[in-house]
């Protein structure tokens, strides 16, 4: 009998192992992503932030928006919280190549889905055709 136990206690082991040893797509795409020319490295000034809470930021960087309020980071940063307040976008991974993204406005009264594609290699994401280069 203990045996048999200790037989079915290392497969228990063997499975949580084999479960907690597979890719997580969405803790694989939390970060910062800048749109940079591969070839050259020039920085678009364009971004995407995806959050562990599944929100998503997309627009200049900070930066950019730096350099558009005379170099001051605070009005760039109360700028973009401005934003953040008139429209909302939230994704749901739902493969290793798809994610739904919905986008509210106006407090929510518009929403609107739309599964996106997506591929992520280390620190390279082609979302939406457009390709990305993790930044943190």
């Amino acid at each position: 009998m203990k045996k048999v136990f200790a037989l079915a206690l290392a497969l228990l082991v063997i499975l949580s192992l084999t479960a907690c040893g597979g890719k997580n797509p969405k803790k694989d795409i939390v970060g910062v992503w800048h749109a940079v020319d591969e070839e050259t490295e020039t920085d678009y000034g364009l971004g995407i932030e995806f959050t562990k809470d599944g929100k998503l930021r997309y627009g200049l960087t900070e930066d950019v928006l730096a350099s558009l309020s005379d170099g001051d980071s605070k009005d760039a940063k109360d700028a973009m919280a401005g934003l953040d307040m008139l429209m909302s976008i939230e994704y749901k991974i739902k493969s290793d190549t798809e994610m739904e993204v919905t986008v509210s406005a106006m407090f929510g009264l518009a929403k609107e889905s739309d599964i996106i594609p997506y591929s992520l290699d280390g620190d390279t994401l082609t979302f939406d055709g457009a390709t990305y280069t993790r930044m943190k």
